[in-house]
């Protein structure tokens, strides 16, 4: 058994309420509607086409997506996952925790030493 599932069977979490919750986490807001039409707006008027989206102050929208059932039998199984899916869910564990009044956790305590999957380095030119 790995250490994401153990983790799990200790503190009784389902994963079902697991994924819910990280649905509701991740879900667009009016806020994120907002800063996606400003990053748009950025990228469609000249002026601001040469400037980051740091210096004009806008921030970046959440994604929408929660976890799937495919990562969080990845994650059960000690697969490799990418840092995007692992920051999912230790934010929808963590909001779980708070709700039952237990302290946060951290990347290293839900998945111990199974590494972060790497993505496919770009061919150079």
């Amino acid at each position: 058994m790995g250490s994401f599932q153990q983790f799990l069977n200790d503190k009784q979490i389902d994963t079902k309420v697991l994924k819910r919750l990280s649905a509701q986490l991740e879900a667009h807001s009016e806020d994120d509607v907002a800063l996606e039409r400003k990053r748009w707006a950025k990228r469609h008027d000249k002026d601001t086409q040469g400037k980051s989206y740091a210096e004009l102050g806008i921030a970046k929208p959440k994604s929408g997506r929660g976890v799937s059932e495919q990562q969080l039998r990845a994650a059960i199984a000690d697969q490799p996952l990418p840092p995007r899916v692992r920051g999912k869910i230790v934010r929808a564990v963590n909001a779980l925790l708070t709700k039952k009044g237990g302290e946060q956790v951290t990347h290293a305590a839900l998945f111990g030493d199974t590494k972060p999957r790497k993505g496919v380095k770009p061919k150079a030119s």
